[in-house]
């Protein structure tokens, strides 16, 4: 049985369109692959491409790039894609009579190319071993910048604990004056606090002898030499971009080495956060503390204008609307949902090592509902058991399959992010991040065999086995049942799904 066909590589712009080009004219391939009509384009003209290999009536749809940082998840879904229609290993036995598979390999390309074509100003020209070495280098940087924050933020806590100070005021406080300085005293932080004790013995436990703190984010320092020029302007669609993006910096004075890590499309939008909820919730933020910032290694950047982080809306002071993206992909599910065709969904994302699969209810014991609770933790707990299951196997683990298992996470107590609006509207709509090395976009490229090909080894399989466990729980989809309350009894009404 011909093993995966795994390629260590980072895609750019070229590199996509040509591996797309190869997977779909490929003579080798067991399964044909379908390119279709894309199922809409951004808003400098970039198509949002569509294909699928399949023909069946059960439908399973996997999204890349939402953020345009994640080059992984746009990574996966081309190798997933590659694979399934060569047939390799366990998905030999796939069968295009039962299944159709969709894939959206970059729902946000105007992110996507910004973070590839910044980070082609250091790793093009990188050997295999060069390129691995340089990603390992910057998640290095990126956990010590983290840590940076985080041992600050512990200081200031314990500091504010001992004296009675408010901690959050004062963590707020500290970064709004030194986010963007590159060093810090001892006699600077010290005046900096109100009338304290314990100012040295805590300083001795949190930063030892030092007498300066280098609070320099050292994975932002890789690109400190990027500019705009990275952008080529190679057809239409590519100066509508860089247009986008010389204004969006110019207006909001943005630092140039964001490039490297953009999330948002070149509005500023940030589609997971593009949506009415969170940006009430963001709106009620900047009316409090006046200006939001990031956390940790990017707490130096502000979350409360467009920029490379990205708004959940093109203005807060504006009426809410959904991005093109959003909306390209919520009447392609639309489409699928009523024709009774949407089995799954998987938006996949870079990093953690986590499946959100719970879905946002209605609280009205009353209300009608379908089995999408019942069915996604059916297939979650499938989904995630195989991933455990390929991680002991392959790494010889003795631990417990549950510990080395994707995990899942908590049950929302509402919507924040646009997966959990999918996940209200539609069964299985599951937001999956990918890689356990946390960093994008570089950082899952940091250990080639550890965690790059685990990373597809783990979820290649999980494909399989979610298919599987879709098939056998399919029934389940056909129906929905009401709650019916008289006096002190409660029944169930089930009933066909319409």
């Amino acid at each position: 049985m011909k093993d995966y066909n795994i390629r260590y590589e980072i895609l750019n712009y070229d590199k996509l369109e040509n591996r797309l080009k190869t997977i779909v004219n490929n003579k080798a391939n067991q399964f044909k692959v379908f390119k279709h009509a894309p199922i809409g384009e951004s808003s400098c003209g970039f198509p949002i491409n569509h294909y699928s290999i399949g023909e069946g009536l059960i439908h399973v749809l996997y999204i890349g790039g939402c953020h345009g940082n994640e080059i992984i998840s746009v990574d996966f879904v081309i190798q997933l894609m590659e694979n399934l229609a060569l047939g390799t290993k366990s998905f030999a036995t796939f069968d295009p009579s039962i299944y159709t598979i969709d894939f959206i390999p970059c729902l946000n390309p105007e992110g996507f190319y910004t973070t590839t074509y910044a980070l082609d100003t250091k790793i093009k020209n990188l050997n295999e071993q060069e390129l691995e070495n340089f990603c390992r280098d910057y998640y290095l940087k990126y956990r010590h910048d983290d840590a940076l924050v985080l041992n600050i933020n512990r200081f200031l806590k314990e500091y504010s604990a001992t004296n009675n100070f408010d901690s959050s005021k004062i963590i707020q406080d500290f970064w709004h004056q030194y986010r963007h300085q590159k060093l810090i005293t001892y006699q600077e932080l010290e005046a900096f606090l109100p009338p304290k004790t314990n100012f040295d013995l805590l300083w001795k436990k949190y930063f030892k002898t030092n007498q300066t703190i280098d609070l320099t984010k050292q994975h932002q320092e890789l690109f400190k030499d990027l500019s705009l020029d990275i952008i080529p302007n190679r057809d239409y669609a590519h100066r509508i971009l860089k247009n986008k993006l010389s204004k969006l910096y110019a207006q909001n004075n943005l630092p140039f080495y964001s490039l490297a890590n953009f999330y948002a499309n070149a509005d500023g939008v940030n589609l997971n956060d593009n949506n009415p909820y969170y940006y009430e919730e963001l709106k009620k933020l900047k009316q409090t503390q006046g200006v939001v910032y990031d956390s940790f290694h990017e707490n130096n950047l502000r979350k409360d204008i467009p920029g490379s982080l990205g708004t959940p809306n093109y203005d807060l002071e504006k009426p809410f609307i959904y991005a093109k993206e959003n909306l390209a992909l919520l009447n392609f599910l639309n489409q699928q949902q009523e024709k009774h065709l949407n089995y799954a969904s998987i938006n996949c994302h870079g990093t953690g090592g986590l499946l959100y699969f719970y879905p946002v209810t209605d609280k009205d014991d009353n209300n009608t509902r379908n089995f999408s609770f019942l069915i996604n933790n059916i297939l979650a707990t499938a989904y995630t058991k195989t991933t455990g299951l390929v991680y002991q196997n392959k790494t010889k683990s003795s631990d417990a399959i549950n510990n080395l298992a994707y995990k899942t996470m908590p049950h929302p107590s509402r919507i924040t992010g646009f997966g959990d609006v999918l996940r209200k509207n539609y069964n299985a709509a599951f937001l999956l991040e990918l890689s356990k090395m946390g960093g994008n976009p570089l950082a899952p490229y940091g250990d080639y065999l550890g965690n790059y090909t685990l990373t597809m080894q783990a979820n290649f399989e999980a494909f399989n086995t979610l298919l599987k466990t879709i098939k056998k729980i399919d029934y389940l989809y056909d129906y929905q049942y009401s709650v019916i309350k008289e006096n002190d009894t409660v029944s169930y009404k089930l009933t066909p799904h319409i």
